[in-house]
C-alpha cells in the first residue's frame, strides 16, 4: 500500500518546489532592474518542474504542479530577458544618466503650470477663437455642398450620355437582328 502511495506522489516535491520558485520568479520579474535576477530563478523553476513532470510521467503521477512551475518559470524568464534587452537598448550607465538628466531639463523648460495666472488667456479670447472656428467650419461645409452639387450634375450628365449610348446600341442590335432574319 505504501509503495502505491509513493508512486502517486513521485515528483510532487519537485513540483511544489517548481511552483513556489516559479511564483517567486514570476513576481520578481516585473520589478524593474531587480527582475533580471529572475533569469536564474526562472531557470531553476523550469528545471525542477521538468524533473517533476518526468518523474510523474514515469510513475503515472500528477503532473499539474510541475506544469504550473514550468509555465511560471518560463514567463518569468521571458519577462526577465525583455528587461535585459530593454536595458541594453537603453545603453550604458552614463547614457542612461544623460537621458534622465535631459528629460528633467526638458520638463523644467516646458512646465506650463509654473506660469502666473495673469498670462493665461481669458475665457472671452477662447470663446472668440471658438466662434471663428465655427465660422470656418460653416464655410467649409458650404464649399463641400457646392462641390457635391457640381458632382451630382456631372453624374446626371454622364448618366444621360450612357442612356443615349445604350439606346443607340439597342437600335443597332435590332437592325442586325432584322438583317439576320
Amino acid at each position: 500500500m505504501e509503495n502505491s502511495f509513493n508512486r502517486l506522489n513521485d515528483g510532487q516535491g519537485f513540483g511544489v518546489a517548481s511552483l513556489v520558485i516559479g511564483l517567486v520568479s514570476f513576481l520578481l520579474s516585473f520589478i524593474p532592474c531587480i527582475g533580471i535576477v529572475s533569469i536564474f530563478i526562472g531557470t531553476a523553476a523550469i528545471v525542477f518542474g521538468s524533473v517533476s513532470i518526468v518523474k510523474a510521467h514515469s510513475n503515472n503521477g500528477s503532473k499539474g504542479l510541475g506544469i504550473a512551475g514550468v509555465s511560471l518559470g518560463s514567463v518569468a524568464l521571458i519577462v526577465s530577458l525583455l528587461w535585459v534587452m530593454f536595458l541594453f537598448k537603453l545603453g550604458s550607465k552614463a547614457n542612461i544618466e544623460e537621458k534622465i538628466e535631459s528629460f528633467f531639463q526638458w520638463t523644467e523648460n516646458h512646465d506650463q503650470f509654473d506660469e502666473p495666472m495673469e498670462h493665461m488667456k481669458s475665457l472671452d479670447e477662447l470663446e472668440n477663437a471658438l466662434d471663428e472656428l465655427e465660422g470656418v467650419s460653416k464655410r467649409l461645409d458650404s464649399v463641400i455642398n457646392d462641390s457635391s452639387i457640381e458632382v451630382n450634375i456631372a453624374i446626371k450628365r454622364g448618366q444621360k450620355i450612357v442612356e443615349k449610348e445604350i439606346k443607340n446600341a439597342k437600335k443597332e442590335k435590332d437592325k442586325l437582328d432584322k438583317i439576320e432574319k
